[in-house]
């Protein structure tokens, strides 16, 4: 009885152990990409005074906004290639000039960078 009683304790703990690392995302690997990436506003260079803005769906599609230059929108389909890297393929921006593929990457869930622009989760 008393092994049965020890072997149970274990068993939960092992799944309370289990359940804590799946909300601790990671890029280390592309579903934890996806994971840190999805449904989180990414704003430069602060929340309190947003300059630029990503947001990318479950659906694979995203859309940014920029101040900077005159201001800007776009939207698109994005794709994780591998750990820390996303693939943007644009298909409407407000100019009307449809830019090409770019390659986006993350060094931790909480970064994004875009180009020499690091951008922070919200």
């Amino acid at each position: 009885m008393k092994n049965i009683f020890c072997y149970m304790i274990l068993t939960l703990f092992a799944v309370a152990c289990g359940d804590s690392s799946k909300t601790s995302a990671s890029v280390e690997t592309t579903e934890g990409t996806k994971s840190c990436l999805i449904g989180y506003d990414w704003v430069y260079p602060s929340t309190s005074n947003p300059r630029g803005a990503w947001k990318f769906s479950s659906d694979g599609t995203f859309n940014s906004s920029t101040t900077m230059f005159g201001g800007m929108s776009a939207w698109g389909n994005w794709s994780v290639t591998s750990s820390g890297k996303i693939q943007i393929s644009y298909t409407k921006t407000t100019e009307g000039k449809i830019p090409g593929n770019q390659m986006l990457t993350m060094s931790s869930c909480n970064n994004l960078r875009v180009g020499s622009t690091n951008y922070l989760k919200d």
